[in-house]
């Protein structure tokens, strides 16, 4: 009679069984005490790519061979022990990890009469875990002192340089209730008002004062956050700290230094007015002293400005402050703002410092690369343009100058804009107004424009190439990035920097940088700039195989460092891209194209092979 008698009396068909065990999503298989497969459920077929009678009767052996799916050491445990066995397998056939259970049935006798084998894919749970490994890790190297807690105040976390800068343990911190560590006074005048702050504002910044284990007061620069959970419910809060106690001493030193001076002038000052013509010249030096010494101080505290605004620009180089103190002023205005330099010398990273540091931070900057798009196109992409304006204009489309208003714009290669455009764009310069393509209704736009350039515009002007008065009203506020060759202090942190990105991003664990290594790339030229140090760095992490970084294994620059017979930066740029667009096969876009492996929008990499004249190879 088909069909079973349940407990209850229920009559269950063996037909239904067979239905309920298809409708089990995850992949589940049947095997007799000999490893002859029985039967798989639907999921299960699809996951082994078998149809039924290619299976069953057979051996899993005889089926798939050691290593595949169906062959692992959940299933060979559980026939050895006779118990439940779970293993996690990755499966490099399918790039997946899976937990393997394998439910051995035994008879009274002690055999095994049937073997269940459950698949269940936790590829993203390991990813997950990966990630937060990773995260962990960066957390641990971090320099300044990063701790969570709840929002009853209990540290959830502290990372060692937290830890190391209040003089504890990690283990002496985690778990304790923050304020615990702070003195009443220290809570009551710093502390509590502070993170008072926090919960009204969402997140604040500044000075403070902590204490550390063996009572000592100390100066920090803390910035705290509150974290939200998914439903947006204020669920903790997340802090960093920085000791500034040596830069507060420096800062009292010279304060002190300042006021006795000023004690000194003022005595100084009553002997010389009787005094002749030889001891006033003497009043002024030191007047002029104790100026260079407020100077100082001055410089001193916008320096730890500086330091705090500008963390995405690596440097402390002469030339870079001074690139700095520039944008701190001009960043606060609406002025126009030309930024020159060389390729790859980081003109959008100074552009993206103007903006973060202005009144429309609030909104994302608009970027547009004037050498990456045909001459038919970009104005179509600066002003926008109607429906049927053009042939493959299907519908109505927004410029970047109207997708900019009430933001900044950054307008890339700025002397690649075609003579035509150049009156038009000098029209929203002068005026904030401007026409889409195929409409004659005027728009109005309020936006900050930042243009950048490697060319010499006054050249270009004298050649006729570019409009005078277009270069009178973009040279308002003018900023020169200076040549890495021009900062070579600041190498050893860019390198820093780029072998921490790139070991992130290729899983590496570069940790060791051999003096000779730096010592090469100090005196290296460097035609490419930034962005070739960085592709240097991220190729020599490429293809070091330990935790020490070797730039010895790159042919190119090991040869360019003992000739010094240096290629233009043309010549390197092209060099570099046709060896990207040989390696992915002449493909520009997708996963696999050249255009992502050099981290490059794929219009701007078609702009930069036409203006290198770099074509494909005809076969």
């Amino acid at each position: 009679m088909p069909g079973a008698m349940s407990n209850c009396g229920v009559m269950v068909r063996r037909a239904d069984c067979e239905a309920l065990f298809d409708q089990i999503l995850e992949p589940v298989g049947i095997m007799d005490g000999h490893f002859r497969i029985i039967r798989y459920n639907a999921s299960g077929y699809g996951f082994i790519a078998k149809k039924p009678e290619e299976v069953i009767g057979k051996r899993c052996h005889d089926v798939f061979g050691l290593g595949t799916p169906c062959s692992c050491c959940a299933l060979h445990e559980a026939y050895r022990t006779r118990q439940i066995s779970t293993v996690e397998k990755y499966f490099s056939e399918i790039d997946s990890w899976f937990l393997v259970t394998a439910y051995p049935i035994v008879d009274g006798n002690g055999r095994i009469t049937r073997v269940f084998q459950h698949y269940r894919d936790i590829t993203e749970d390991k990813q997950r875990e990966l990630r937060l490994l990773i995260l962990e890790r960066a957390l641990n190297h971090s320099i300044d002192g990063i701790a969570v807690a709840n929002m009853e105040g209990e540290n959830q976390f502290v990372n060692p340089a937290w830890a190391q800068i209040h003089g504890y343990r990690v283990e002496e911190m985690v778990g304790k209730n923050l304020y615990s560590f702070h003195p009443e006074k220290q809570l009551r005048e710093n502390v509590i008002p502070f993170f008072n702050t926090v919960l009204e504002k969402g997140c604040h910044r500044g000075e403070s004062e902590h204490t550390k284990k063996d009572g000592t007061l100390f100066a920090t620069y803390m910035m705290a956050s509150i974290i939200k959970g998914r439903a947006g419910e204020s669920i903790g809060f997340v802090g960093t700290i920085r000791d500034i106690s040596e830069l507060k001493q420096a800062q009292r030193e010279l304060e002190k230094y300042r006021d006795h001076l000023e004690e000194l002038v003022e005595a100084r000052t009553h002997e010389l007015q009787a005094k002749n013509e030889a001891l006033s010249i003497a009043l002024s030096q030191i007047r002029k002293l104790k100026e260079q010494l407020e100077k100082d101080n001055i410089q001193l505290r916008e320096q730890i400005n500086h330091e705090q605004n500008f963390e995405e620009i690596i440097g402390r180089s002469d030339p870079l402050k001074y690139v700095l103190y520039k944008i701190g002023d001009v960043a606060p205005t609406d002025a126009t703002t030309l930024i020159l330099g060389q390729s790859g010398t980081g003109k959008e990273l100074v552009a993206r410092a103007i903006h973060k540091n202005s009144a429309r931070s609030s909104r994302p900057m608009v970027k547009v690369d004037c050498s990456a798009l045909p001459a038919e196109l970009i104005e179509s992409e600066l002003f926008g343009h109607e429906k049927g304006a053009f042939s493959g204009a299907h519908q109505s489309r927004k410029g970047r100058f109207e997708i900019a208003n009430g933001s900044t714009i950054f307008l890339d290669e700025i002397g690649e804009l075609e003579p035509g455009l150049q009156s038009k764009f000098l029209r929203v310069l002068e005026y904030g107004e401007f026409e889409r393509l195929g409409s004659s209704k005027t728009l109005r736009t309020d936006v900050r424009i930042i243009a950048a350039t490697n060319r010499n515009l006054q050249e270009e002007v004298a050649k006729g190439r570019f409009r005078e008065d277009l270069w009178f009203r973009l040279n308002v506020f003018t900023l020169t990035v200076p040549p890495l060759k021009d900062r070579r202090d600041d190498i050893p942190l860019l390198v820093e920097s780029f072998v921490a990105k790139f070991n992130r991003k290729h899983g590496k664990t570069i940790t060791k940088i051999p003096k000779k290594t730096m010592n090469a790339l100090m005196a290296y030229h460097w035609p490419g700039n930034i962005r070739e140090l960085s592709n240097l760095i991220e190729a020599a992490i490429i293809v070091s195989r330990d935790d020490v970084l070797r730039t010895a294994d790159l042919p190119d620059f090991r040869r360019d460092n003992a000739d010094k017979q240096f290629p233009t930066m043309a010549e390197m740029e092209n060099r570099h891209i046709v060896r990207a667009l040989e390696a992915c096969g002449w493909q520009i876009e997708g996963n696999k194209g050249a255009a992502r492996r050099l981290d490059l929008n794929p219009g701007t990499l078609r702009g930069r092979m036409r203006k290198l004249g770099i074509k494909r190879p005809q076969r």
